[in-house]
């Protein structure tokens, strides 16, 4: 026997190890080549719907903003590159940079705030741009970071702040206003017609317009619906009955309107002097 014959056993077994480890190998390393192409392909597909979505997404950290995808940067006006590390503070309005800043500070520390609520930005422009987020903590970098997605509520908010002010214009006025649904559900009253009747608006809003009509005028109500349009004003005379079970003589001057494709009944009433006869309730 030669003197190496006795490590041809040995080198042999660890030769074949060698060559298990390194099939092992290759097939982790085929196995990670994978994984990353599907985290690539993953990416990809995010991404691209991401900047296909109508609404706005952004990523911000330290209140810096790191991403933002297409429709969140038209939102405001902005190309890609004049948002990236931008201050996502500059970009609300003045008035509310203060609370905006501490709501980020909060979302990063994993603090749970209100959702949905309406924010003020600046487009570049400087028009004001109402969006309402819906934000989460996430890690970026291995960092807390802040997501959002958000809508422009900007119309939404005009049209919102236009029937305030209409709904406040008709708390003004002395003569009552009842708006109803073809049933005869009360849907809207001013503060003039509950301040005459005793109740407040929450109970008119629960309560048809036959809950406060006489019985014996009940039946009138449908024929008279049936007289209304929306390109001539109707106007008739009848009575309402008070919370406290008084009774008091209207003059109703009505039409019917259309809104968001449903018909309603509009009728502003007007108290008679018990002098008046009512000739024709």
């Amino acid at each position: 026997m030669q003197p190496q014959d006795h490590l041809v056993g040995p080198l042999t077994w660890q030769l074949e190890d060698l060559g298990k480890r390194i099939k092992a190998l290759e097939e982790t390393i085929a196995q990670l080549k994978t994984l990353d192409s599907t985290l690539h392909e993953m990416q990809y597909i995010i991404y691209s719907y991401a900047e296909k979505v109508r609404e706005g997404v952004v990523l911000i950290q330290d209140e810096i903003v790191v991403w933002a995808n297409k429709a969140g940067c038209d939102m405001l006006g902005y190309e890609y590159d004049e948002v990236i590390n931008k201050s996502a503070i500059e970009l609300a309005h003045p008035k509310y940079r203060q609370q905006l800043s501490a709501r980020f500070a909060m979302m990063q520390a994993g603090d749970e705030i209100p959702v949905g609520v309406l924010w003020p930005f600046l487009s570049k422009t400087r028009e004001v741009k109402y969006v309402r987020p819906f934000s989460s903590r996430v890690m970026y970098m291995g960092r807390p970071a802040v997501m959002a997605f958000f809508y422009d509520m900007t119309e939404e908010k005009k049209t919102q702040d236009e029937l305030t002010l209409r709904a406040e214009m008709l708390d003004l006025v002395t003569d009552s206003i009842f708006l109803l649904d073809m049933k005869g559900n009360i849907v809207y009253v001013n503060d003039a017609a509950c301040d005459s009747r005793g109740y407040s608006k929450d109970e008119l809003l629960k309560m048809n317009i036959l809950d406060i009509t006489p019985a014996e005028l009940k039946h009138k109500f449908d024929i008279r619906t049936k007289q209304w349009s929306e390109r001539k004003e109707r106007v008739f005379r009848t009575t309402h009955i008070c919370k406290d079970g008084s009774k008091i003589r209207v003059e109703v001057r009505g039409k019917m309107i259309d809104r968001g494709g449903k018909t309603y009944l509009l009728g502003l009433t007007r108290e008679i002097k018990p002098s008046i006869k009512l000739d024709n309730e």
